[in-house]
């Protein structure tokens, strides 16, 4: 492609994944180096990233950064692989994982990165005392955990062996005190944010070891009442945890807020990486839970994290350029307002549309920049029909277009930010990005992508490179397979500071990512328990609300306060239509009310509930409630739908809907009689 032809967008066609952008030449710090990159080793890729082009991929806090995020990214993976009850041998390998990941070496300290990397976040040091008390702690657990693990994995393989048991239960018991002894550690006084992603990693473990008694128990010759005690123990911690880490996430956040665009940078950087380590984590804690979970179960994570702005913020320029952080006339809120979208019902994109424009600069009419302006991006709620439309930025009549991106993941997107300027202005633009996709309508997928790509006179200094993955890195290799999130949206952030001295203006997009394990068809299997956020439906119905999740959910949430169905949701059954399943809601509410489902569009089931708070309370963990609908049902279509609502309560109660469950009932099942409707 002519880096001058200003109406076509680069198509890198999907059955090759080693096209280069003619542009390669123009930006030579925005080579594709699509093979390379989509079959290197992450960790050599971070490497590379730390020591041989520091221009290009920035300093070491970026490496810390990556190296951390990657390792808690790879966890909550492995995590929503083994809910529910998995098979034995999948626990050992499991912890056997955990160890790998969390203490990989004598000579690496995973647990100082994960430290180094919140206090660089919020600009707190740990003290030297905590740390060496915290680090020894974790240090111990660690060897713990790999003994009991190698222990574990003998008794699984011997499991008449009684010697092999005795060996295994009494170091379960210690490593479970161990834990209970240690987690204190992790939570000192004035330092409970810095310590945060420790506390968060920890606790998870406590509690996948606490699951082990009631996996293992009766095995083991522990009584009922001993299994109920670590059982009941485990329900405890849950609730104490989750409520601890999203305490501690907000007060870390609202510590942040400033007024100016490099406090929102960090509040943005800090929300996007203790999500990826903390809450993610903690949305998955009830999991664990055997008695409610006794089967396979399929859990989905569908909050939003934001990479960062693409434009140029380096820290080290040349010429009249500058860090667009340090332009103390761009405040805190008109980006925040700008670039996170408020609430909303789960989305998938389905086409963007880029716009383009030309800058100059005063008394120059030499230098320019061709930059994205603008953009039109449509998307669609899950499985729904039509697709809706939002524009960003400025629309001009220079327009470039990519159509079809239905049933593909935009798993990275490669892109530089550039700052045109002189001593009367500074323009920020992006003239270069580069969108790399897995094409699932192929099979087994294959790798492509599509490139905007415009010319510019910008000195190389005044540039700076983005690869989104530094920020959101893969759950495992290589990235065509290992990706852990999809584009899901592009906002932007534009701004014309003419009055300014120098006059500053330009266009700043922002790419927003889902978690891969949000199912983009609301699939219901006949042999796990299934797992459907109720933000997953395609269309609300009047008088329900989209509020933002209270951070231990995995995601937005639904709110009601009069009679009536919450949302549409349509699923694809991957089961015989004689299957039958159950259904069950967690709810939060302020009122005694009934909640009941629909299927195929008829109401059928209900059942009454009690009220679970008080009006003004917060929503915390034990605000939110189990309601199982006994009545046994089928689906009457492979694409079906499933409606929940509530109702039988005075109007202005409130009324609060995470998801609802679809568990599989066994042929034997004799279906209860049904209950009031």
């Amino acid at each position: 492609m002519s880096p001058n032809n200003q109406n076509e967008c680069e198509i890198l066609d999907a059955s090759s994944s080693t096209s280069v952008s003619d542009n390669s030449v123009r930006y030579p710090l925005a080579n594709d180096q699509t093979t390379t990159l989509q079959n290197m080793n992450y960790k050599d890729y971070l490497r590379m990233s730390e020591g041989e082009n520091p221009e290009l991929f920035g300093n070491p806090e970026t490496f810390i950064s990556s190296s951390t995020v990657q390792t808690g990214i790879g966890i909550v993976g492995q995590v929503l692989g083994a809910l529910g009850v998995p098979f034995a041998g999948q626990i050992a390998s499991f912890y056997s994982f955990i160890v790998g990941q969390l203490w990989p070496s004598s000579t690496v300290s995973v647990w100082e990165m994960i430290m180094k990397q919140v206090e660089d976040l919020i600009d707190q040091k740990i003290t030297d005392s905590v740390r060496k008390t915290a680090l020894a702690g974790l240090q111990g657990l660690g060897d713990g955990l790999d003994v009991y693990q190698k222990s574990l994995k003998n008794w699984l393989e011997n499991r008449n062996d009684t010697r092999a048991r005795s060996v295994v239960v009494t170091q379960y018991i210690a490593l479970e005190l161990d834990f209970v002894a240690k987690i204190p550690s992790f939570a000192i006084s004035g330092q409970e944010v810095p310590l945060l992603s420790v506390y968060a990693q920890a606790a998870n473990l406590h509690l996948l070891l606490l699951r082990d008694a009631s996996i293992f128990g009766a095995e083991w010759g522990f009584t009922p009442g001993e299994i109920s005690t670590f059982y009941d123990r485990q329900v405890t911690r849950t609730a104490q945890y989750s409520d601890y880490c999203v305490k501690w996430y907000n007060t870390g956040l609202d510590k942040l807020k400033g007024t100016n665009a490099a406090s929102w940078l960090k509040y943005h950087q800090f929300r996007r990486e203790m999500t990826l380590l903390v809450l993610d984590l903690v949305a998955l804690f009830p999991n664990y839970d055997t008695r409610t979970y006794p089967i396979e179960t399929t859990a989905q994570l569908t909050r939003e994290v934001y990479t960062d702005p693409i434009v140029f913020n380096r820290e080290t320029s040349g010429g009249f350029c500058r860090r667009w952080s340090l332009n103390s006339d761009i405040s805190f809120s008109e980006v925040e307002s700008a670039v996170i979208r408020s609430p909303h019902l789960f989305d998938i994109l389905s086409e963007i549309e880029f716009y383009t424009t030309r800058a100059g600069l005063p008394l120059n009419n030499t230098e320019y920049l061709e930059y994205w302006v603008g953009h039109s991006i449509k998307y669609k709620n899950t499985n729904a029909s039509s697709a809706l439309e939002r524009n960003y930025g400025t629309i001009t009549s220079n327009k470039i277009k990519y159509y079809d991106l239905a049933n593909k993941d935009i798993f990275q997107v490669r892109s530089l930010g550039a700052d045109l300027a002189n001593y009367y202005a500074q323009v920020y633009g992006v003239p270069y990005a580069s969108f790399t996709l897995l094409d699932k309508n192929t099979g087994s997928g294959s790798v492509g992508g599509f490139t905007y790509s415009k010319p510019h006179t910008t000195m190389q200094v005044c540039t700076q490179n983005y690869n989104t993955i530094d920020e959101i890195p893969p759950e495992n290799e290589p990235l065509s397979r290992g990706y852990s999130h999809r584009l899901s949206h592009i906002t932007s952030y534009s701004f014309s500071k003419i009055a300014s001295s120098p006059a500053r203006y330009g266009n700043l997009p922002v790419f927003a990512w889902t978690h891969r394990s949000a199912d983009v068809t609301n699939t219901v299997y006949s042999d796990k328990i299934t797992q459907i956020p109720v933000v997953k439906a395609h269309t609300l119905v009047s008088g329900t609300t989209v509020i933002k999740g209270p951070g231990f959910t995995g995601g937005n949430i639904l709110k009601r306060t009069s009679s009536g169905p919450l949302a549409y949701t349509s699923v694809s059954v991957k089961s015989p239509l004689s299957q039958r399943y159950r259904a069950r809601i967690r709810y939060a509410s302020t009122t005694n009310l009934r909640l009941f489902v629909t299927i195929s569009g008829t109401r059928i089931y209900s059942i009454n509930v009690n009220k679970t708070m008080n009006k003004g309370d917060d929503l915390t963990f034990n605000t939110f409630d189990l309601a199982t609908i006994g009545t046994a049902f089928t689906f009457s279509n492979y694409s079906d739908s499933l409606t929940v609502g509530a109702d039988s309560f005075a109007s202005g109660g409130e009324v609060y809907v995470d998801k609802f469950e679809l568990i599989p009932v066994n042929a034997t099942f004799e279906a209860e009689e049904d209950l009031d409707v």
